[in-house]
């Protein structure tokens, strides 16, 4: 009985500091790993492709103007005539086209990998979280 309450004491003393560390240490592993839908990527996969990547803003010009991925092409659906011809023009079989609107819950940009899809062009992801996923990136 005396070696199961001193077992009991030693795993409650190792339970305590092993807790703070799971908890608060800076590189620990995430304790779950993100649903992804089909064609969804996650930010840090998209920045290890590296230069093979094509951005693609399917937010509203306004907010285009205001702040974007640097390097990325606008295409919304609104104004999708006008500006399919210039994404075409910066696009290159192979490259990796990642799309990205406001937020995670934004549609927009699934809509437009969608009509790019349909357009042809191969290998479009939709970027998990948006462009809110951007700016917090470290």
């Amino acid at each position: 009985m005396r070696l199961v309450r001193q077992a009991q004491l030693i795993l409650l003393a190792a339970l305590l500091p092993a807790s703070l560390t799971a908890a608060f240490h800076p590189r620990r592993p995430p304790w779950f790993q993100p649903a992804l839908a089909q064609g969804e990527e996650m930010l840090p996969t998209v920045l290890a492709w590296g230069d093979n990547v094509l951005w693609v803003d399917a937010r509203s010009a306004e907010e285009y103007g205001t702040d974007h991925v640097p390097g990325a092409l606008l295409l919304n659906l609104e104004s999708w005539d006008q500006l399919f011809p210039k994404f075409l023009d910066g696009w290159a079989p192979g490259k990796k086209v990642v799309v990205y609107c406001s937020a995670g819950t934004c549609e927009l940009s699934r809509e437009v990998a969608e009509r790019l899809r349909k357009n042809g062009i191969s290998s479009v992801f939709v970027l998990k979280g948006g462009w809110e996923a951007w700016k917090t990136r470290k």
